[in-house]
Protein backbone atom coordinates (compact mmCIF):
# COMPACT_ATOMS: atom_id res chain seq x y z
CA UNK A 1 0.00 0.00 0.00
CA UNK A 2 0.97 3.75 -0.36
CA UNK A 3 2.45 5.86 2.45
CA UNK A 4 -0.19 7.63 4.83
CA UNK A 5 -0.01 11.25 3.99
CA UNK A 6 1.92 12.84 6.95
CA UNK A 7 0.03 15.06 9.18
CA UNK A 8 -0.71 19.02 7.93
CA UNK A 9 2.28 21.16 9.68
CA UNK A 10 -0.65 23.11 11.61
CA UNK A 11 -3.70 22.41 13.02
CA UNK A 12 -6.74 22.78 10.92
CA UNK A 13 -9.15 25.72 11.67
CA UNK A 14 -12.46 25.01 13.79
CA UNK A 15 -15.39 24.97 11.54
CA UNK A 16 -17.08 28.35 11.45
CA UNK A 17 -19.63 28.88 14.22
CA UNK A 18 -22.24 32.01 14.67
CA UNK A 19 -20.97 35.09 15.95
CA UNK A 20 -19.71 35.25 19.40
CA UNK A 21 -18.98 38.13 22.16
CA UNK A 22 -15.46 38.48 22.32
CA UNK A 23 -13.68 37.24 25.65
CA UNK A 24 -13.21 39.46 27.72
CA UNK A 25 -9.29 40.72 27.75
CA UNK A 26 -7.02 39.64 30.31
CA UNK A 27 -5.45 41.55 32.73
CA UNK A 28 -1.83 42.93 33.28
CA UNK A 29 -1.08 40.62 35.89
CA UNK A 30 -3.10 38.39 38.17
CA UNK A 31 -5.67 39.98 40.12
CA UNK A 32 -5.46 43.39 38.17
CA UNK A 33 -7.79 44.36 35.42
CA UNK A 34 -8.22 47.11 32.97
CA UNK A 35 -10.10 49.28 33.49
CA UNK A 36 -13.75 49.32 32.36
CA UNK A 37 -15.39 52.16 29.84
CA UNK A 38 -17.96 52.95 31.62
CA UNK A 39 -15.93 53.21 34.72
CA UNK A 40 -13.28 55.20 32.36
CA UNK A 41 -16.30 57.49 31.68
CA UNK A 42 -17.73 58.15 34.71
CA UNK A 43 -14.65 59.16 36.65
CA UNK A 44 -14.39 60.89 33.86
CA UNK A 45 -17.61 63.07 33.83
CA UNK A 46 -16.73 63.49 37.92
CA UNK A 47 -13.26 65.14 37.22
CA UNK A 48 -14.84 66.99 34.78
CA UNK A 49 -17.34 68.06 37.30
CA UNK A 50 -14.82 68.89 39.98
CA UNK A 51 -12.45 70.75 37.70
CA UNK A 52 -15.49 73.11 37.02
CA UNK A 53 -16.74 73.82 40.48
CA UNK A 54 -12.53 74.46 41.07
CA UNK A 55 -12.22 76.93 38.55
CA UNK A 56 -15.51 77.97 39.10
CA UNK A 57 -14.82 78.58 42.81
CA UNK A 58 -11.03 80.63 42.14
CA UNK A 59 -12.83 82.76 39.24
CA UNK A 60 -15.68 83.73 41.28
CA UNK A 61 -13.27 85.05 44.51
CA UNK A 62 -10.74 86.84 42.48
CA UNK A 63 -13.53 88.26 40.48
CA UNK A 64 -14.87 89.77 43.36
CA UNK A 65 -11.72 90.63 44.56
CA UNK A 66 -10.84 92.30 41.30
CA UNK A 67 -14.43 93.81 41.37
CA UNK A 68 -13.16 95.66 45.21
CA UNK A 69 -9.93 96.85 43.96
CA UNK A 70 -11.77 98.68 40.78
CA UNK A 71 -14.27 100.11 42.73
CA UNK A 72 -11.93 101.37 45.69
CA UNK A 73 -9.64 102.94 42.93
CA UNK A 74 -6.67 100.65 42.92
CA UNK A 75 -7.39 100.10 38.86
CA UNK A 76 -3.41 98.59 38.76
CA UNK A 77 -4.28 96.17 41.24
CA UNK A 78 -7.40 95.30 40.19
CA UNK A 79 -5.81 94.26 36.51
CA UNK A 80 -3.25 92.08 37.89
CA UNK A 81 -5.89 90.31 39.98
CA UNK A 82 -7.52 90.14 36.10
CA UNK A 83 -4.55 88.31 34.90
CA UNK A 84 -4.60 86.28 38.11
CA UNK A 85 -8.10 84.97 36.97
CA UNK A 86 -7.20 83.69 33.92
CA UNK A 87 -4.12 82.42 35.32
CA UNK A 88 -5.13 80.44 37.95
CA UNK A 89 -8.26 78.60 35.55
CA UNK A 90 -5.11 78.03 33.55
CA UNK A 91 -3.26 76.48 36.23
CA UNK A 92 -5.97 74.19 37.87
CA UNK A 93 -7.08 72.98 34.73
CA UNK A 94 -3.61 71.98 33.60
CA UNK A 95 -2.59 70.90 37.10
CA UNK A 96 -5.70 69.25 38.52
CA UNK A 97 -5.16 65.70 36.34
CA UNK A 98 -1.54 65.36 36.54
CA UNK A 99 -0.76 65.99 40.40
CA UNK A 100 -3.41 63.39 41.57
CA UNK A 101 -1.63 60.66 39.22
CA UNK A 102 1.35 61.49 40.41
CA UNK A 103 0.51 61.50 43.90
CA UNK A 104 -1.16 58.43 43.95
CA UNK A 105 -1.75 56.89 40.67
CA UNK A 106 -5.67 58.20 40.64
CA UNK A 107 -8.06 61.54 41.10
CA UNK A 108 -10.94 61.70 43.00
CA UNK A 109 -13.13 60.49 39.88
CA UNK A 110 -11.15 57.49 39.40
CA UNK A 111 -10.63 56.41 42.95
CA UNK A 112 -14.31 55.79 42.80
CA UNK A 113 -14.25 52.99 41.29
CA UNK A 114 -10.89 51.76 42.24
CA UNK A 115 -8.75 52.91 38.92
CA UNK A 116 -5.06 53.56 38.99
CA UNK A 117 -2.83 54.87 36.22
CA UNK A 118 0.40 53.21 35.83
CA UNK A 119 3.22 53.04 33.49
CA UNK A 120 2.48 50.72 30.88
CA UNK A 121 5.81 49.07 30.78
CA UNK A 122 6.52 47.76 34.53
CA UNK A 123 3.11 48.69 36.25
CA UNK A 124 5.01 51.04 38.63
CA UNK A 125 3.86 54.55 39.40
CA UNK A 126 4.15 57.66 36.83
CA UNK A 127 5.94 60.61 37.06
CA UNK A 128 5.86 64.35 36.24
CA UNK A 129 6.46 63.59 32.82
CA UNK A 130 4.24 60.94 32.14
CA UNK A 131 1.25 62.92 33.82
CA UNK A 132 2.31 66.05 31.66
CA UNK A 133 2.53 63.87 28.26
CA UNK A 134 -0.94 62.45 29.24
CA UNK A 135 -2.59 65.72 29.98
CA UNK A 136 -1.40 66.75 26.20
CA UNK A 137 -2.88 63.55 25.57
CA UNK A 138 -6.22 63.95 26.92
CA UNK A 139 -6.33 67.29 25.08
CA UNK A 140 -5.26 66.03 21.46
CA UNK A 141 -8.08 63.34 21.77
CA UNK A 142 -10.44 65.46 23.00
CA UNK A 143 -9.68 68.16 20.04
CA UNK A 144 -9.76 65.52 16.72
CA UNK A 145 -13.61 64.99 16.84
CA UNK A 146 -13.01 62.67 20.25
CA UNK A 147 -10.68 59.69 18.30
CA UNK A 148 -8.36 59.88 21.14
CA UNK A 149 -11.32 58.99 23.08
CA UNK A 150 -13.07 56.61 21.32
CA UNK A 151 -9.64 54.28 20.18
CA UNK A 152 -10.36 52.66 24.02
CA UNK A 153 -13.40 50.65 22.47
CA UNK A 154 -10.63 49.69 19.60
CA UNK A 155 -7.43 48.94 21.91
CA UNK A 156 -7.55 45.66 23.51
CA UNK A 157 -6.02 46.83 26.92
CA UNK A 158 -8.45 49.84 26.56
CA UNK A 159 -5.81 52.91 26.15
CA UNK A 160 -6.71 55.90 24.60
CA UNK A 161 -4.08 58.29 22.64
CA UNK A 162 -3.34 59.66 26.00
CA UNK A 163 -2.17 56.34 27.08
CA UNK A 164 -0.61 55.79 24.20
CA UNK A 165 1.29 58.89 24.06
CA UNK A 166 2.81 58.75 27.64
CA UNK A 167 3.54 55.60 27.72
CA UNK A 168 0.83 54.43 30.88
CA UNK A 169 -2.16 52.15 31.00
CA UNK A 170 -5.09 52.49 33.50
CA UNK A 171 -5.86 49.42 35.89
CA UNK A 172 -8.49 48.17 38.23
CA UNK A 173 -6.65 46.19 41.35
CA UNK A 174 -8.92 43.37 42.09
Amino acid sequence: PPPAAPPPAYPLAPPPVSWAAPLEPVGPAPGVRFAGHGALLVAYIVDGILVSFLVLAVAVALGLLTAGLAVTGAVPLAALTGVLVVGSVFAISLGYFPWFWVNGGATPGMRIFNLRVVRDRDGGPIGWGEAILRVIGLWLGGAIFYLGYIWIFIDKRRRGWHDLIAGTIVIQPA
